[in-house]
């Protein structure tokens, strides 16, 4: 399918020679810019997707996980481009991405890149599926790949819960493919049976890759008829087989009658406790048209008065509920069956009492059944006993939702548009293929009620996650109750369900509390656009006259869209949080808000607003967005909330209860358990640490959060509402006057009686030197390492952003260089590369960050570290000093097209101006100011800075943060860790465990970054990069070929090092 991202009256750009050289197309970004440097025509990107009709449901079985490994070798270059990062390194250089994904029946790769270079990266797309090199020698390297990737899936709860349901489905069904893939099922089975699994990836590739089982979108800036022309001479080539997608019709029903009836108790990785229950229906594609997926999905997961989970909080049994079936996912919807599936997230109480969870769940789907009956049987009565509403009465209310919602959505950028109709030509007509999934087409109510019906206790899968399941397992020595998913390792046990219970769960007495939707308050009716005439191209500050000391009001009137829609940002700061404690109370106090407005306000989601409210460092920041009819009445609704007692005799009217608290205290201690257990997240929170003053050691939080009490939070939430300042940003479809309303009852209600003090955020005063800090990860069991360097940029915020953008010139010309020589060349793992930060809501600096994700099991830190160290110190600036005119100019011609581009969606325009309403400068004409500066950039300017900056290692500061693992933890016989491990995850104790650096480590880093040959990798990761010259021989005299490494520090102690060294007191 072809997409013209023309507007009406619009005309193509000039359909130059895609072959023109990188100066002429420096030429052309000139031509379209007037002589104030504004873009007279937008440039939106171009981009491309191909849907392959095969997925992992066809892997044979000597050799899971192929297709996903195949779709892995085929970016490794074609005959036409034979050089194996050629494609990434041309998209990268030019601000584009690229990816691709394996599912269960397709495979789907997508590319975006700026207009003027997407003929010939389309070009090298389309070799990928023409001519493919497979090479063997990529084989090794890409497995590596596959199985990092395996490893960061083992360590994700939701995607062994998956798999533990796969693994259900009879034997011989495709349902139970291990689709992932690792170094077992791809190397060593095939070995030990003589499967040559090469063999079979070409094998499986020529059946498969050809032109009858694909489908393509291509989105581009161009006429139809352009873009017809060259997708046909571009793609014409691709092989066409007599070939037939894969049908899986005769393996409808995958799952045995023995796997009913039963409660499988789930050992999880983190600290994830909940109940899945899961339906195995038919197919269900051929009702996409009446969407009764979705209708039933959403009256189960409705979150308001009346509904499950309102009812579950409101016992302080379960703190978050989702249902329904991930259309989009074939692990849920497939020829095979649709799982409609039914996700608890238990509170403490909860846990205790799991069984009674599941009794609410199904009194609540009985009276859904009795509902759905009545409905089918009169269709025109007005009331039920269960409520004012019918089933039947919900059909025209949902029609009249989506269907606003849809008609008035932003266009979706240009990436994301073409992979959603690549993968809807698949399974929808083609004049269906933009709204199937969107709109009820034919209203079903016989289908939806089907549905209901389906949902019984005899034929639900449930599936009980907790913690405290780890223990019992491990004193289970020889598996006699806990068996283990061989793949992934999951441990469960099974308990029979008595045919007297499941008889209760079918019976269940209808709660009072249960009943259906009520009307939706928050319809939109008026969708009339202010004029555009009256459009504000950056926001304005407008006066609030006598209130202005408490705060600040910028206001953008916005209709370029044609939405009738707006977007309010308001922060609400005080100068109370300081401490750790403080901070605690402060995400107790949102998360109780949040869950009160859920039950308040979760039909505004439905009718197309939206809402948020987070806890910042400072503060709370409440977010509404949508329809702007009723927005203000949206966000005085949460206003109203907040100024709600914190207790009281009426629970209706206040937030807490000593129960609720205990409840929200613990999924807060669950939630931080389970972002430090994640070695990547653990890695992020110490950076933050180190880099802002504010921030607080998990420790500390964590020891804060423990002896915390109700008195606490009412103490807190008094003494912050009462010293405030609040700034807000308001956008889109609302006049002056109405975005004053908002500033306005904010403070009216809150009532605030002084103005908070905000002190300026401190820079961290890192050392000129490589400061190290090794750590290990909390889980024990998991190998998954995670390593960071870090190097913040002196002299930044720079006065004129020149600083800013040298450092994004920088980016672009080594981020594919970094990702080619980590992953590609050294297969360090999956996750790699280079990026640049700024930390624009606080100190305004920005930096650049080299990082590597890897797993102890294959590669000690210590091998990581030294290869990331013989890049940032060694490889790095032999490309930066030997890059070629042309390599840079690209960067340079990619970055002014970035900031020339159009704003695919009005989430891009307000995401850039709230970065700079909340920073301390407000630059909104960033992107035509660096548009001057990369204009008048030369080459030698880039070489000059990067010299006085990251290379000057006499100077520069950086800081390697390396969060570790346990490199045997599968031939480990010391059950009492684990033990140990899964007991902690109920405690407030996480102290961080520093690894000091001895002698042997230091120089193990050493030698493993000493020992790279600079040039050869160069011409490996960057060959086209650098200069000729640079590429033969080496020059006596040039010294930029080796130097030398940083001092390297040690930090052996967190808490002095940041407040000592980084943040010491003034003199």
């Amino acid at each position: 399918m072809l997409i013209s991202s023309l507007k009406p009256g619009e005309t193509a750009e000039s359909e130059t020679d895609s072959d023109s050289d990188a100066s002429e197309g420096w030429e052309q970004e000139e031509a379209i810019c007037n002589d104030d440097k504004m873009p007279k025509r937008p440039i939106r990107k171009s981009a491309a997707a191909l849907c392959i009709s095969v997925g992992y449901f066809s892997d044979p079985m000597e050799a899971q996980g192929l297709s996903h490994f195949l779709e892995h070798m085929v970016f490794m270059g074609s005959e036409k481009y034979p050089q194996e990062n050629d494609f990434d390194e041309y998209i990268e250089h030019r601000d584009g991405s690229s990816n691709a994904y394996t599912d269960g029946d397709n495979t789907t790769f997508f590319f975006d890149i700026q207009h003027s270079y997407f003929e010939e990266a389309l070009d090298k797309f389309a070799n990928f599926f023409i001519a493919p090199l497979l090479s063997q020698d990529c084989v090794d390297r890409e497995l590596e790949a596959v199985h990092s990737e395996f490893e960061l899936y083992k360590a994700d709860d939701s995607f062994r819960l998956d798999r533990l349901l796969m693994s259900l489905a009879k034997v011989g069904s495709p349902y139970r493919t291990f689709g992932v893939g690792n170094r077992t099922s791809l190397r060593d089975e095939p070995s030990a049976a003589g499967t040559n699994v090469y063999e079979l990836l070409r094998k499986f590739h020529l059946r498969y890759y050809n032109a009858s089982l694909m489908t393509l979108a291509v989105e581009s800036r161009d006429t139809l008829d352009h873009l017809e022309s060259m997708v046909k001479a571009i793609f014409g080539p691709t092989p066409t087989r007599n070939c037939e997608a894969p049908d899986f019709s005769a393996f409808v029903n995958p799952f045995p009658p023995t796997v009913y009836k039963k409660v499988y108790k789930v050992c999880p990785v983190k600290e994830t406790a909940s109940i899945v229950l899961a339906w195995s229906l038919p197919p269900m594609h051929s009702h996409y048209r009446s969407a009764a997926l979705k209708f039933v999905a959403s009256i189960v997961g409705y979150e308001g008065r009346g509904s499950l989970v309102a009812y579950l909080r409101k016992l302080n049994l379960a703190v978050e509920l989702n249902a329904g079936c991930a259309v989009d996912d074939c692990t849920q919807h497939n020829q095979m069956t649709s799982i409609f599936g039914i996700s608890v997230e238990l509170s403490e109480l909860g846990r205790a009492a799991p069984i009674t969870v599941v009794d609410h769940v199904f009194s609540y789907l009985h009276m859904l059944r009795n509902a759905a009956d009545l409905g089918l049987a009169n269709p025109s009565a007005t009331a039920t006993p269960w409520g004012d509403r019918t089933f039947a009465s919900l059909v025209p209310e949902f029609e009249k939702l989506w269907a606003s919602n849809f008609h008035f959505q932003e266009p979706l950028e240009p990436l994301t548009n073409v992979q959603t109709i690549a993968m809807a030509m698949r399974k929808f007509p083609p004049h269906e293929v933009f709204i199937a999934d969107s709109l009820i087409l034919e209203p079903d109510l016989k289908a939806y009620v089907d549905v209901v019906h389906h949902l019984t206790p005899e034929k639900a899968i449930i599936a009980v996650s907790l913690p405290e399941f780890n223990a019992h397992s491990m004193a289970d020595a020889k598996e006699e109750v806990f068996h283990r998913e061989p793949w992934f390792d999951i441990r469960y046990a099974i308990d029979e369900i008595s045919d007297e219970q499941i008889q209760q769960w079918q019976d269940s007495p209808i709660l009072p509390d249960f009943h259906l939707p009520e009307v939706n308050r928050f319809i939109t009716n008026d969708f009339e656009l202010l004029p555009q005439v009256e459009d504000n191209e950056v926001p304005v500050e407008l006066s609030l006259g006598a209130i202005q000391p408490f705060g600040e009001l910028w206001h953008q009137q916005r209709v370029k869209f044609n939405v009738p829609t707006a977007h309010v940002t308001v922060h609400i700061y005080s100068d109370v949080p300081q401490q750790a404690k403080d901070v605690a109370l402060l995400r107790l106090w949102s998360g109780a808000l949040n869950q009160r407005l859920q039950t308040l306000l979760y039909c505004a989601n439905e009718a197309g607003l939206s809402y948020s409210v987070a806890a910042l460092d400072r503060g709370l920041e409440i977010v509404v967005g949508g329809f702007n009819e009723k927005l203000l009445l949206l966000y005085q609704a949460i206003v109203d909330v907040l100024a709600q007692p914190v207790t009281g005799d009426n629970e209706e009217e206040c937030l807490l209860s000593e129960g609720s608290f205990a409840i929200h205290k613990d999924r807060l201690r669950q939630k931080t358990c389970n972002q430090v257990l994640n070695p990547c997240k653990l890695n992020t929170h110490l950076r933050s640490y180190f880099q802002q003053a504010n921030i607080h050691l998990v420790e500390e939080y964590m020891k804060a959060l423990e002896g915390l009490t109700l008195n606490d939070v009412v103490v807190f939430v008094a003494a912050f509402l009462s010293r405030v300042y609040v700034k807000a940003f308001v956008y889109g479809n609302v006049p002056a006057m109405e975005a004053k309303q908002y500033v306005d009852y904010t403070l009216f209600t809150l009532k605030p009686r002084e103005v908070a003090v905000l002190k300026p955020y401190r820079k961290a005063a890192l050392p000129a030197c490589l400061s190290r800090l090794r750590v290990m990860n909390f889980d024990k069991a998991d190998v998954n390492t995670y390593l960071v360097l870090v190097s913040p940029l002196r002299g930044t915020p720079s006065h004129d952003l020149r600083y800013e953008v040298m450092n994004e010139v920088l980016e672009s010309c080594l981020q594919e260089s970094a990702f080619a020589y980590l992953r590609t060349r050294e297969t360090l793992g999956y996750s790699v590369g280079l990026y640049s930060w700024s930390l624009s809501s606080t100190t305004g600096q920005c930096g650049l960050s080299l990082y590597v994700s890897s797993q102890a099991n294959k590669f000690d830190s210590n091998v990581v570290a030294g290869r990331m160290y013989a890049f940032w110190y060694r490889i790095m600036p032999y490309i930066v000093f030997h890059l070629k005119e042309e390599a840079f100019r690209t960067s340079v011609e990619a970055l002014i097209a970035a900031n020339l581009l159009e704003d695919a969606a009005m989430k891009v325009e307000i995401n850039r101006n709230l970065k700079e309403i909340f920073s301390d400068r407000h630059v909104f004409d960033r992107r035509q100011r660096s548009v001057e500066i990369l204009r008048q950039l030369k080459l030698s300017d880039v070489q000059d800075f990067y010299r006085e900056t990251y290379h000057n290692l006499e100077k520069q500061p950086s800081l390697m943060i390396q969060v570790d693992a346990l490199s045997d933890v599968e031939s480990t016989d010391d059950a009492s860790s684990v033990d140990g491990s899964a007991k902690a995850l109920k405690t407030f104790d996480w102290p961080l465990c520093v690894v000091p650096m001895s002698g042997d480590q230091a120089e193990a880093e050493r030698s493993a970054a000493l020992s790279v040959d600079v040039r050869e990798a160069v011409l490996a990761c960057a060959p086209s990069l650098i200069t000729d010259a640079a590429k033969g021989d080496p020059i006596p005299e040039d010294k930029s070929v080796e130097v030398a490494l940083p001092r390297i520090v040690e930090i052996p102690e967190v808490r002095d090092f940041k407040h000592k060294v980084l943040f010491a007191p003034s003199a």
